[in-house]
């Protein structure tokens, strides 16, 4: 009985973390209005893919149950390895953002 609750426990923890998405953490110093906003949202998200020369990306912010995104953009991933939140999410909509928060 007691190897059964083992393995009850085993293939419930083995399940529920195959179905998480891959999370990296990223720290900007790029400051105002992105600094601000990440501050106050409860989670903002970069999404975005790699091919060759170039990164498609879109920036979504949680807040409250409420959902507000960019548009997906086409960056050099040069400039996203640098910067990847001012690359993929404009100062302009970054502030409109920020004023719904």
């Amino acid at each position: 009985m007691k190897y059964a609750i083992i393995l009850a426990f085993l293939l419930v923890a083995f399940s529920s973390s195959a179905e998480q998405l891959e999370v990296d953490r990223i720290f900007t110093d790029a400051g105002y209005p992105y600094k601000n906003l990440i501050i106050k949202a409860e989670r903002v998200e970069l999404i975005y893919s790699e091919e060759q020369n170039k990164t498609t990306c879109r920036v979504q912010v949680h807040d409250k149950g409420q959902l507000h995104q960019s548009e997906q953009l086409e960056v050099s991933s040069y400039s996203f390895s640098k910067q990847p939140v001012t690359s993929c999410l404009g100062r302009k909509r970054a502030r409109d953002i920020l004023s719904l928060l």
